[in-house]
């Protein structure tokens, strides 16, 4: 029986912060937080979670990721906003702030546009570090494939970022 006192206590700040790192604000990092231990409790009641760190990595990952799908459908981004709150340090410049604040966008934009294999496998690996073996046990595929996936989804990144990059030059020299 797992004690989710316990299991909150220990992980519920790595939770929050692969939750808050990918949707980049407090409100969403809540419900992902939240969803998280709902679906390791759900989970929990019908198998036994053989190692709780990487699996609540995984979910968190995949939440975080849907929202940024759902905000993507919902919501108009407005391209020329910043969130004060997204500012990463009082040494940033406001230009420097600004432009952090704008790629971070741009990267939770395009990894909304990703399919979701794709896109967990990039984010365990690239932002939490997951070994390659890690990834692949929490995705139940093969190790070969984790590779394939992140390959890929580099590729598409890059590809999403230099159209958005193309995109927004084009919009600044219209005006």
């Amino acid at each position: 029986m797992v004690n989710w006192a316990e299991t909150i206590e220990e992980y519920g700040s790595l939770v929050w912060s692969i939750a808050y790192r990918l949707v980049g604000n407090d409100a969403d990092a809540g419900d992902c937080f939240q969803e998280v231990f709902l679906r390791a409790v759900k989970t929990a009641r019908k198998q036994k979670i053989r190692d709780m760190k990487p699996f609540l990595c995984t979910v968190a990952t995949q939440r975080a990721i849907d929202l940024l799908r759902h905000r993507k459908r919902t919501l108009r981004v407005n391209a020329t906003s910043i969130d004060v709150h997204n500012i990463e340090s009082d040494e940033l410049s406001p230009a420097d702030s600004a432009q952090s604040s704008e790629l971070s966008r741009q990267l939770r934009m395009a990894l909304s546009k990703l399919p979701p294999l794709e896109a967990t496998a990039f984010c365990l690996q690239s932002l939490n570090e997951f070994s390659y073996r890690q990834i692949a046990e929490e995705m139940n595929v093969k190790e070969n494939y984790v590779g394939v996936l992140i390959s890929r989804a580099r590729e598409k990144l890059q590809d999403i970022l230099k159209n958005s990059t193309v995109n927004n030059a084009r919009e600044v020299a219209h005006e």
